[in-house]
Parts: C-alpha cells; sequence; structure tokens
C-alpha cells in the first residue's frame, strides 16, 4: 500500500465502509487498513478513525409537527392589569433583596476640618441689599437702591453688586434702566487747606432690556460708562479724589414702544379742535396714507 497515492488509500477506506478517514494521513491510512486486513482491534494511536464524523452521517428522521402561526388574540384589559401587577409585584420582591450599598466610615474629624476650611475660604455672602426705594405711575417707572460701605472701592462695589443688579433686571424684562452711581469726592484747597467733599452723581447710557437681552454684557456696559464718567471727573476736576460709594441706583421704566399699524385715539380735548388729521386704517401703510391725504387734501371726511 506504500505505493498507493492518498486518494487511492482513501477510496479504499470508503469502499471497506469505514468513517473519518479524511482526517488521517498517508501513514495513517495505511496502519489502519494494514490492521483491518489481519483483523486486529484498531491502534490507540488513530482514535479519530473510530470517531463518527456529522458531517458524514445521515440526516435522522425528525418526527416532529411543524409549528403553524396562529392568529393574534389581544390580552383582555383586566388580565392586562392582573399581570402588570404581578410584573410589579415581582420587580418589588427583587429589588427588596438588593442589598444596601455600604456605608463609608464617617471620620468626625475630618469632616470638622473640611467644614471649617469651607468658612475659610467659601465664596462669602453679598454685604449689600438691595431695596425699592420709590415708584411712580402705578409702577411704571421704578427705582432701586443699593448702599455702599466705607472701604469699598468703586470698581469693587460694582463688580460685588453685579449678581443682584442682573436678578432684578431679570425679573423686569421690557424695560428700560440706567444706573447712577453716587459717590463722595473730596479734595483738599491749595490755598487754604481746607478739605471740601462733594456727593457726585455718575451716569451710564440708558439700556434697552428685552426677552432676549445679554443681560451681563448690558451690565458691562453700564459700568464701563461710569468708570469713564468717574475717570473724567477725576482728571478734569481740581485735584478730586475718591473718598466712598454712597449708592446706586437703578432707575427702570417700562418699555412699550408703538407698532407701526397700531391707532392711537385723541385726547378729548384735542379732538375737539379739530385741527389734527388721525387717520383710521386695517393694514400697515399708515405712513403712505398721511403722505396721500396730505397731497390730496379733502373739504369732507378729512378724519
Amino acid at each position: 500500500m506504500e505505493t498507493q497515492t492518498v486518494k487511492a488509500l482513501r477510496d479504499i477506506a470508503k469502499h471497506r465502509g469505514l468513517r473519518g478517514y479524511y482526517r488521517l494521513h498517508k501513514g495513517q491510512l495505511i496502519d489502519l487498513l494494514n490492521t483491518l486486513i489481519v483483523g486486529l482491534p484498531a491502534p490507540s494511536v488513530h482514535p479519530a478513525a473510530h470517531v463518527p464524523n456529522l458531517l458524514d452521517s445521515p440526516v435522522p428522521t425528525i418526527q416532529t409537527p411543524t409549528l403553524q402561526p396562529t392568529a393574534y388574540n389581544p390580552v383582555p384589559f383586566h388580565k392586562s392589569k392582573s399581570i402588570k401587577k404581578s410584573f410589579a409585584d415581582w420587580a418589588d420582591w427583587l429589588i427588596s433583596h438588593v442589598p444596601e450599598p455600604e456605608k463609608k466610615p464617617v471620620n468626625e474629624k475630618l469632616e470638622a476640618l473640611k467644614s471649617t476650611v469651607s468658612e475659610l475660604f467659601g465664596e462669602p455672602e453679598s454685604p449689600f441689599n438691595i431695596v425699592e426705594s420709590k415708584s411712580a405711575i402705578k409702577n411704571f417707572t421704578k427705582q432701586h437702591t443699593i448702599d455702599g460701605k466705607q472701604g469699598t472701592d468703586a470698581a469693587t462695589f460694582l463688580n460685588t453688586v453685579r449678581p443682584l443688579v442682573v436678578n432684578l433686571l431679570e425679573i423686569n424684562r421690557n424695560t428700560k434702566f440706567q444706573l447712577v452711581l453716587t459717590c463722595t469726592m473730596k479734595r483738599v484747597s491749595i490755598l487754604t487747606g481746607e478739605v471740601i467733599t462733594t456727593d457726585a452723581p455718575f451716569l451710564s447710557r440708558t439700556e434697552v432690556n428685552l426677552e432676549a437681552t445679554d443681560l451681563g454684557e448690558l451690565y458691562t456696559n453700564a459700568i464701563d460708562k461710569i468708570k469713564e464718567s468717574l475717570a473724567n471727573f477725576q482728571l478734569t476736576g481740581s485735584n478730586w479724589r475718591f473718598k466712598a460709594v454712597q449708592k446706586l441706583e437703578i432707575n427702570t421704566v417700562k418699555y412699550r414702544p408703538l407698532k407701526g399699524s397700531s391707532y392711537i385715539p385723541l385726547p378729548k380735548e384735542l379732538a375737539n379742535k379739530k385741527a389734527i388729521i388721525n387717520m383710521t386704517n386695517t393694514d400697515n401703510e399708515c405712513f403712505k396714507w398721511c403722505v396721500v391725504r396730505a397731497l390730496n387734501p379733502v373739504a369732507r371726511d378729512s378724519k
């Protein structure tokens, strides 16, 4: 058999009804066939020759009926509630067996140290309060005031009260506002040596606070104008120096701009004079109608 090819040896093994011979090389095939010819049991060195190969095994006949799809029958409402309740009860039972997380031991001295450090280096509360000082025309215009304190310069004061002012403007949208910083200024007379003091107001520009307005940017612009006014006062004055901040006033007024198509009736005393044309129109072209009426005056129905 040594002269036979591997293919010829496999054909012989197939003819003799052997299984698993495809896994053997030529030497193993010759040993297996020689053993079968002599009639001895197969050697232990070739256990794979007696292991059945699933690929060579015939397909078994399975006597199992084929499953057929059936129509979907929804669960009745009362049964679905019962199923949900059973599932919820099972979930509660499962959660009840979950062990609680192990609590870390509390070091009282460490916690006391953390509390002390927080008190020393934590953010201090604002020493300033904002109060409503004046109002007029049924709260159409209001004035809020923040009193200053000795030992605080203007820049530090304005930066410290920023959250108070921004929060006030946040809850008072659709308004116009102006900031007025009143500072105590002093100077020494060159001739007499007398110390002269005065309370000087420094105003910001009037800003419009709408719903989409960036209040942080508006406040920054306002205090920049106040700082500029304060610097100009010291440069152009007669040796004036900053002494203290007296107060910051926030003046607000409701902002209700007129629309282009709005019609406002004339007051009775003006309408009775018959000297003002106040047209009523239903579109947004009121200016055009005013020009047309001015270019084409009529003697009748001029209103």
